[in-house]
């Protein structure tokens, strides 16, 4: 007969582990059930590329000053590193090529002052203001006639942030979010300079009793007052009972029907699961021959030739350790290059960085490199989550909607106050599940 505890939590990532970290400090019965051999969801850092330096696969940065991973951050007694706004970008535009250090941006002839103001004003103030029918923002950008820098920018910001393409994502939400958000993201970005991954792992020590890896929820079955979850584990099938049950599971996951609901998910909820959409990402961290691009270019942070890939330099690469290059393919191309070899996908990417890299510093750059393909991790089967043309936040508030006082979410999706896509907004997600169970639990009691 499987033992029955007060909550089990579906998903170890930082959402799953805020939540039991409340549960924890409130005495419940709790277990935490993980599909993956390790904790973490979509936070991944890797030590082997960089010899030991952390080099992160996952989420990258902390964005914003007052947000809660930098108590994590504190608690654990890491340290983190402000990413400087002094950096050199390298970016396409127009068919010129422009180097330059982002604060003299709007300064720069093939930039200049016009696409600075539209980028960091004009644009953004006219999609918040923008009340007609819903538009994608390629649509958008069409319409007010953006010019190729600002276009460039306001992509990069808005769509490759969120690993989706300029004609996936929507105009109406995401100026929406941008509204409720109490962090603008702009230059307020932190790096860990230990790595995400090991923040995780001090913060999550004082609950490893609790949290059982390798654990492949399949089906969830629930009435009025327990709920019956079943998994796969490397011993066979195991059945798990609960009064309630947390779900942080990707949307990828979700969407895909991975876990069946019995009863099913209600109409909104299965509603606001197809409407939300969920970027395609993948990561290729390239270590590159050493001295190659810093003694020819100089420090420099992003490069982008308006294809699929960003590139930037991993800061705590820098200075005497081994020179990593990251590319973050976002959009259909992700989703393309995620179903080929190694050699193909690098290859591919390798292309797109010959196009921005000057003559002399093409041949022979790559020394090792590492993939990772979200898109095509069957426990996350995707990147971020952002708002698709006719989505708004009604569509998350929907998502995070308890059910039948039994099941409750969280997870970035999940957030309703213009935090989604980070990795504090996950948190955030998970402290309120916590707070929602808490509650759910008190009054049956009472």
């Amino acid at each position: 007969m499987p033992i029955e505890h007060e909550v089990v939590i579906l998903g170890a990532g930082v959402s799953g582990l805020a939540c039991a970290e409340r549960l924890a400090r409130a005495s419940v019965d709790f277990l935490v059930l993980e599909a993956k051999p390790r904790i973490g969801g979509r936070v991944l850092t890797d030590y082997s590329l960089a010899d030991g330096h952390p080099i992160e696969v996952g989420a990258f940065y902390i964005h914003g000053k007052r947000v809660v991973t930098h108590a994590w951050v504190r608690d654990a007694g890491l340290r983190t590193r402000r990413v400087p706004v002094l950096q050199r970008g390298r970016f396409w535009i127009d068919g010129r090529h422009a180097r330059f250090p982002y604060l003299m941006l709007p300064f720069h002839p093939t930039f200049g002052l016009r696409a600075f103001y539209q980028a960091a004003y004009a644009l953004p103030k006219a999609m918040e203001r923008y009340r007609g029918p819903d538009l994608s923002l390629a649509e958008f950008l069409d319409r007010v006639d953006a010019l190729p820098g600002a276009r460039s920018l306001v992509t990069i910001l808005r769509a490759h942030a969120a690993a989706a393409d300029a004609d996936e994502v929507g105009v109406r939400g995401p100026s929406e979010e941008d509204a409720l958000a109490t962090e603008s993201f702009g230059y307020s970005n932190y790096q860990i300079l230990e790595g995400y991954s090991d923040l995780v792992a001090r913060r999550a020590a004082s609950l490893r009793d609790r949290i059982r890896l390798n654990t492949k929820v399949t089906r969830v079955e629930r009435n009025s007052a327990r709920v019956r979850i079943e998994a796969l584990t490397p011993e066979g099938p195991e059945e798990f009972r609960a009064k309630r049950v947390v779900v942080t599971l990707p949307l990828g996951v979700l969407k895909a029907d991975a876990v069946a609901f019995d009863p099913p998910l209600p109409d909104s909820k299965r509603r606001a699961i197809e409407a939300i959409a969920f970027g395609h990402a993948m990561s290729i961290q390239m270590r590159l021959r050493e001295g190659n691009l810093t003694r020819r270019l100089g420090d420099f942070g992003l490069m982008w030739g308006g294809g699929a890939s960003t590139f930037h330099r991993p800061f705590v690469a820098l200075r005497g350790r081994p020179e990593i290059l990251a590319a973050f393919v976002v959009g259909r191309e992700a989703d393309r290059r995620a179903r080929l070899r190694d050699d193909e996908a690098i290859a591919a990417t390798l292309e797109e960085l010959h196009a921005i890299l000057p003559a002399g510093t093409r041949e022979g750059i790559l020394d090792a490199h590492l993939v990772q393909r979200w898109s095509a991790d069957p426990d996350v089967l995707g990147g971020y989550t952002f708002l698709p043309p006719h989505v708004g936040v009604r569509e998350r508030r929907a998502l995070a909607e308890p059910v039948d006082g039994v099941l409750f979410f969280a997870g970035e999706a999940t957030h309703t106050r213009g935090e989604s896509a980070t990795v504090h907004g996950a948190i955030e997600t998970g402290y309120r599940a916590a707070g929602e169970t808490l509650r759910s639990l008190r009054a049956e009691a009472a």
